[in-house]
């Protein structure tokens, strides 16, 4: 994944929240900071905010899709929703085309996120509430940021 612009203790505040879940969550925070720091769109957005707000955007935003993970793996739904009304919670004047560039990006993460799972044998989308050594051993061997 590179180096990470989110930091992982972002996603538990004692060792009860070091789950599977919030691990994935980690993960697509900072696979959205990087769509949105690659995309020529956003280039306006970029410059307007700096690093450590757009973290806090991404960790945000990676943090409301938990009910949508959750209704997906309770079959009340088909699909994870990536909603603007996450969007404007955390941007509450953002104009509607720079909302849509921004759910592009998060979309996008998404797919890529995903994709990358698909081989893992973690399976932290299905067994997120499994606890998990993953942010102990980042914690050990340092972190990237």
């Amino acid at each position: 994944m590179g180096v990470d612009k989110v930091r992982a203790d972002k996603f538990y505040m004692d060792d009860g929240d070091k789950t599977k879940q919030n691990w994935f969550l980690y993960e697509y925070s900072n696979i959205l900071f990087s769509k949105i720091a690659e995309s020529p769109q956003l280039m306006d957005y970029r410059k307007k905010h700096d690093e450590g707000s757009i973290a806090d955007f991404c960790v945000y935003f990676s943090k409301r899709l938990r009910l949508s993970i959750s209704n997906l793996n309770a079959g009340i739904v088909g699909g994870i929703a990536i909603d603007a009304r996450y969007v404007y919670e955390f941007y509450p004047s953002n104009p509607r085309a720079l909302t849509q560039r921004l759910l592009a990006a998060a979309e996008e993460a998404w797919k890529e996120h995903v994709a990358a799972c698909i081989n893992c044998p973690n399976r932290c989308i299905e067994d997120g509430l499994e606890m998990t050594a993953m942010f102990d051993n980042l914690e050990k061997t340092g972190w990237p940021t």
